[in-house]
């Protein structure tokens, strides 16, 4: 067995211990299993639902970018954004996946539509905008913050798809290169995201086991 593979093992058992400790204290004060699960999870899992403030706040920072909405309803984000040249862009996001491979891509996918606006460069920024939050929400524990001017996450497109490897953004690509901080980044995946009325909706999974977070990510 390799050395980073034990890492990432002892890093799973880490994870297990803790939540089973936590379980058999609750437990004792009487907390029902419902009730724990949330538990649990809000203290393991925190600022998993990203916000609509939160995202239009991502997507104003991006270079060019004058104002910027991002409203989530209906199972798609729609993202109205403005730039310093004049020009204007509205475009539709719909999640359409997520692909993670053990030590391998991390991908987030979203649909465009239009897929005109699909076929503007800055949706690609705009997007990659938003799969940097997912990382950093996924992941914060063990990133480190880079500053607003920071290069963010690659996005490529296939047809009217846009496809995000988190790995490519910074403060990702930086704890990977850490043995520990990358065997907790391995060891934790993202399951899903869903637009749900309001945010971004992110569901992590952990060596087989999946958490339904419902905590509203802080601004």
């Amino acid at each position: 067995m390799s050395s980073r593979s034990s890492r990432l093992d002892v890093f799973k058992s880490l994870l297990r211990s803790a939540a089973q400790s936590a379980s058999t204290s609750l437990g004792r004060v009487g907390v029902g299993g419902t009730s724990l699960r949330k538990r649990l999870t809000a203290l393991a899992f925190r600022r998993m639902v990203l916000s609509d403030s939160r995202l239009t706040a991502a997507v104003a920072r991006v270079p060019e970018v004058a104002a910027a909405t991002v409203s989530s309803a209906g199972g798609r984000m729609r993202v109205d954004a403005s730039f310093t040249d004049g020009r204007s862009l509205l475009v539709t996001l719909t999640p359409i996946g997520a692909a993670f491979a053990p030590r391998g891509a991390k991908e987030l996918s979203m649909r465009a539509e239009p897929e005109s606006a699909a076929l503007n460069p800055r949706c690609a920024d705009i997007f990659a905008a938003i799969a940097t939050e997912v990382a950093h929400a996924l992941w914060g524990p063990f990133l480190r913050r880079h500053g607003d001017g920071a290069r963010r996450a690659l996005a490529h497109r296939h047809g009217n798809v846009l496809v995000v490897d988190l790995r490519s953004v910074p403060a990702v690509r930086a704890a990977l290169a850490q043995p520990i901080t990358a065997s907790a980044i391995e060891a934790l995946a993202l399951r899903s995201v869903e637009v749900t009325p309001g945010g971004l909706r992110i569901v992590p999974s952990l060596a087989g086991m999946e958490f339904d977070v419902d905590v509203d990510a802080a601004d």
